[in-house]
């Protein structure tokens, strides 16, 4: 998995480790002599400076024999700060999660180097290789160590772990900019939809909401539903956030949007209501990809994998379109404009700390990330969101599809304003979902 920071790739290696989280973390934090049996860049260490019981200063020296040649061997001082997790994981630029009952890991690690600072010029490719030669670490030198206990200089046994390793003269500037575990989904590839003839030039413009969940089942030349299922009835409503695998609407002041000076202060404002009604939800699975769910207003997020998974939301207006004008842009708009003004502002309410620091709060235009796929009916238009077309967002997602019915997911959509005129913008809709369950999704039956 890639991402950029300033020009510079930020790859990704994720590896399964035979070991409990807390070994494995005791390994990575060592920096004693048996690190060089997983770690074939590590020359020698040190801890500088405990500054509290989570956060030190160490110095690292590396060999320099798997360097490029004229390479030297180098050294750097980096800060460490790390955190645990209830559930026995481990996070920052190291994350450990513990699965298999504790018996065995998933280790995920990021890295960014700046390798022009270290030779005057280095080509891309070979920046590339270098980074990729020094995620190699995650593989089985790492999975064999890990099943030694520690006990040298350098490991200290505090409650958790989050590892930012950056080069001293860049640790305070580069901090904001290096794609940490609070990078959003967008920031780390890059999709564009490219638009086509829309077909639906000539479809009735009449919004007015008379829609009803006795309509559901109706026909659809993609997609039919039959017993079991019934679209807008798989996935319950519950208001009371007790039901597990579950639906509801969150409160719309949880979401910052551009206020009405936005373009003068740059501030955002809570929003205070939603133009749409969130009316059902379904949570699906099928062993394709179900397209165009059509003649029923509503958005898809599916889950790439074996088994195809589709989340689908219900949402309906009860005023005319024509009375918002950014709305009817965006619905006769080309797939191009649709993509740069669809956003979406993700929220972790419940979850492990890891997870909701990866998520944030930052809105984002998913169209400029992922591929959106728009289906116009008569009376209503569909979006179909393919996690599947970005590979970093594909593998996170598979990371994190056996940890749903641990989460609570709040989201909201809405129309990025552009102008002043546009502005303030408006939230379409919410919504909130209650530890999801992949094993109670429902088939759809061909």
């Amino acid at each position: 998995m890639t991402s950029q920071w300033d020009d510079h790739p930020a790859i990704m290696a994720v590896g399964v480790v035979d070991g409990t989280s807390e070994t494995i973390f005791q390994t990575l934090l060592s920096l004693g002599p048996s690190r060089s049996e997983w770690d074939f860049c590590f020359y020698q260490g040190s801890v500088v400076e405990h500054l509290d019981g989570h956060t030190d200063i160490i110095h690292k020296q590396l060999y320099s024999d798997w360097l490029p040649w004229g390479m030297k061997r180098r050294d750097f001082s980096l800060r460490r700060y790390w955190r645990r997790e209830d559930d026995g994981t481990y996070g920052g630029g190291y994350v450990i999660s513990p699965i298999d009952n504790g018996k065995q890991s998933v280790v995920k690690h990021m890295l960014a180097v700046d390798w022009k600072s270290w030779r005057s010029y280095v080509k891309p490719s070979l920046a590339r290789s270098i980074t990729v030669k020094m995620l190699g670490r995650i593989s089985g030198e790492l999975s064999r160590s890990a099943r030694l206990t520690q006990n040298e200089d350098g490991v200290f046994g505090d409650s958790s772990l989050r590892e930012n390793e950056m080069f001293k003269d860049t640790a305070n500037e580069e901090r904001d900019k290096f794609p940490s575990e609070r990078s959003s989904l967008v920031d780390l590839d890059e999709f564009f939809d490219v638009p086509e003839p829309s077909d639906n030039d000539n479809l009735d413009d009449s919004w007015t909401s008379d829609f009803d969940l006795d309509t559901c089942c109706q026909s659809s030349p993609h997609a039919t539903c039959n017993p079991p299922c019934c679209y807008g009835t798989t996935l319950p409503t519950d208001p009371s956030c007790d039901l597990p695998c579950s639906w509801t609407t969150t409160d719309p002041s949880t979401f910052l949007i551009r206020g009405k000076t936005y373009l003068d202060d740059q501030k955002k404002v809570k929003a205070k209501g939603t133009l749409m009604e969130m009316v059902a939800a379904d949570w699906l699975k099928s062993d394709k990809r179900e397209d165009d769910l059509g003649s029923r207003p509503g958005g898809i997020v599916q889950v790439p994998g074996s088994t195809t998974y589709s989340l689908v939301l219900y949402y309906m207006m009860s005023t005319p379109i024509e009375e918002h004008p950014l709305l009817v842009s965006f619905v006769n708009g080309d797939d191009a404009y649709r993509n740069s003004r669809f956003k979406l502002i993700p929220y972790i309410s419940k979850g492990s700390w890891i997870v909701k620091q990866s998520v944030g709060k930052k809105a984002c235009l998913i169209g400029q990330a992922l591929e959106i796929n728009y289906f116009r009916g008569k009376n209503y238009i569909e979006l179909g969101v393919d996690i599947g077309s970005s590979t970093v967002a594909r593998g996170v997602v598979s990371l994190v599809l056996g940890y749903l019915n641990k989460l609570v997911i709040e989201m909201a959509f809405l129309i990025q304003a552009n102008t002043e005129e546009e502005l303030p913008e408006y939230l379409l809709g919410t919504c909130r979902f209650n530890h999801l369950d992949a094993s109670k999704a429902i088939s759809i039956i061909p």
